[in-house]
């Protein structure tokens, strides 16, 4: 409580709570000011470890005394060092104080905000954001040349002031390198897949790790923590989606990396080069998700997908139909779909720190958290179903007007991201994923196990489509390649190479009048590839336009026509057939 006050046994009221700051762990950490014997008063914060075992407080104050010894020696510059006292717990001026005695970690107070709010407040852009990791990466390299490791770097312990000015706090494992561990620290997010043994030796691998972790979070800072065990994998394709560079999410990811060996030792050099990848990086694109609808009058509806929430455009909305009221921010996956036989327009969307929303006559609320990818559609019995990834296995959600929201979990279909889904035939779906780096193909419904799609390897996006053949999929790796593989083939299908050696950013698929449409963004334009016509053999291609573009989707309508969405250079175009099946640009009202 404010205006407690606390100190050592002999003046146990030389410190005055100010303000709570925040818990962690087994200590709660204020504000406080410290009066000294001249009168004159210091600004400090104060970590309060709530033990009340006496034994176990006067351990972790001879832990923490041996941390104060050490980081002064050391003379790491920006390295908060604090000190230590035991005395009495927190109480009213003039009053006695209590019996038990508590352990108190003071340091100086430090301007700053932890990076992680600093990071969701930055308006400077990319390059303020490089030049607090460069300094980041100044500190751990010092410490790391004087032998020492940090070993709990995390959001919450590194400061960044108004100027960019970073500090490194909370020294409480603070280690050297060849004296062996009493106690193994685990900070959820942040830790590498190594763990460290008590009886084993620090590495400053750990601390390599988690600067990783804090870049993700400077340059995402509204995405859900990483898993460690797919650190790497789950950086890069989160950096890509949001609009950076192959290069510059390679970048990112290297301390990330699985082997510990191979991440960036000293970080300097690192950061350096992250600097200058940052200066030269474009903005982000505001869509990064991308979906089309056509109404029963077949007038296309477009769903754009960003920063800004979920914008329509496109003849085939109201706004008496859109979900009323505020839409989330951040997302990155939409499917739409009007279910109850085309009554309602519904809604499911994935935000950026890994939330499903649904929205629809009712509103938007959230349906689960901790999600990977989202992908469906409505099926043969009006329902709108969509399947994502939650604790590494495949789950699906399904609505309907007038039911409740169904979720069902799949543990045999292991998953860490849902790349794209389609219904083969009533009750059975075939569902793109991604698991530990592979492209799978689980057909839910069936006894028949799951088809590895190539090599394994990161991708950017994939998608399926229904034909007379059977499910064919399509597939965008990390090169640009795009290959299509046809499924149900047997054990090792053989794909076909359908990008013409130009690299795609996107992807979308229709199953379509004999075969499917498939269509392609990329810094060379939109391409949409159509089923060979008449006596020709070969496919057809068809270039809407030249201009670059990053996102695609594709739709048939209740009279079979094709609409065809993309973001090109961000901004939202549609082209749609006509009655002679002629494409033909489609004009867009674009809201927000």
């Amino acid at each position: 409580m404010p205006g407690l006050r606390f100190g050592p046994e002999f003046d146990p009221e030389q410190y005055e709570l100010l303000e709570f700051h925040h818990r962690g762990g087994e200590a709660e950490v204020w504000r406080a000011v410290r009066t000294g014997h001249s009168g004159l008063k210091e600004l400090v914060a104060a970590k309060i470890m709530l033990e009340r075992d006496p034994s176990e407080v006067r351990r972790w104050l001879g832990r923490w005394d041996d941390v104060s010894h050490n980081a002064h020696r050391l003379g790491v510059t920006d390295l908060v060092v604090p000190s230590f006292l035991l005395g009495p717990s927190p109480h009213r001026p003039g009053s006695p104080p209590g019996g038990a005695l508590l352990g108190y970690q003071i340091s100086p107070w430090v301007e700053g905000i932890p990076l992680h709010r600093w990071a969701a407040a930055n308006r400077a852009g990319l390059p303020a954001a490089a030049e607090v990791l460069v300094r980041l990466c100044r500190i751990v390299d010092e410490l790391h040349r004087k032998r020492w490791v940090h070993r709990d770097i995390s959001p919450a312990n590194v400061l960044v002031d108004a100027e960019g000015n970073v500090k490194l706090i909370d020294l409480t494992f603070l280690a050297p390198l060849d004296h062996t561990l009493t106690v193994a620290v685990f900070t959820p997010g942040h830790v590498p897949p190594e763990a460290e043994q008590v009886g084993g030796f620090p590495a400053a691998a750990k601390d390599l790790f988690a600067v990783g972790t804090l870049a993700r979070a400077l340059l995402l800072p509204d995405h859900a923590r990483l898993d460690h065990r797919l650190a790497a994998e789950q950086a890069r394709r989160d950096l890509v989606e949001a609009g950076f560079g192959e290069e510059l999410a390679r970048w990112a990811c290297e301390p990330l990396h699985h082997d510990p060996d191979r991440r960036p030792a000293p970080l300097g050099p690192w950061a350096a080069r992250g600097r200058d990848l940052l200066r030269a990086h474009r903005p982000l694109p505001r869509t990064a998700c991308l979906a089309v609808l056509p109404d029963p009058a077949a007038r296309p509806l477009v769903l754009a997908g960003g920063a800004a929430g979920v914008l329509p455009a496109g003849p085939g909305h109201t706004s008496q139909e859109l979900p009323p009221g505020q839409a989330p921010g951040g997302i990155r996956e939409l499917v739409v779909g009007r279910a109850g036989r085309g009554t309602e327009l519904a809604v499911f969307a994935e935000d950026r720190s890994g939330a499903l929303w649904v929205g629809n006559a009712s509103g938007w609320w959230e349906a689960a958290r901790g999600i990977g990818g989202l992908a469906g559609g409505v099926n043969g019995s009006g329902e709108l179903v969509v399947w994502t990834a939650r604790s590494g296995a495949l789950h699906s959600f399904r609505w309907a007007p007038g039911l409740t929201l169904t979720g069902q979990e799949l543990p045999r279909c292991p998953a860490d991201r849902v790349l794209a889904a389609v219904e083969e035939r009533a009750g059975i779906w075939s569902v793109l994923v991604e698991h530990h780096g592979r492209v799978l193909c689980w057909r839910v419904g069936t006894e028949t196990s799951c088809e590895r799609l190539g090599p394994s390897g990161p991708v950017r996006g994939a998608a399926l489509a229904r034909t007379s053949a059977g499910p064919q999929a399509a597939v965008v790796r990390a090169d640009g390649s795009v290959r299509l593989w046809p499924l149900g083939a047997g054990p090792e299908p053989s794909p076909t190479e359908i990008g013409e050696a130009e690299p795609a950013l996107g992807v979308a698929m229709a199953g379509h009048r004999g075969g499917p449409t498939i269509a392609l963004a990329g810094t060379g334009g939109v391409r949409l590839r159509l089923p060979a016509a008449g006596g020709a053999r070969r496919p057809r291609w068809w270039r809407p336009t030249l201009r670059p573009a990053t996102r695609v989707a594709l739709a048939v309508g209740e009279d079979w026509r094709l609409c065809l969405a993309a973001v090109v250079e961000d901004e939202l175009h549609c082209w749609q057939e006509d009655a002679a099946y002629r494409w033909q640009p489609v004009g867009l009202d674009q809201q927000g």
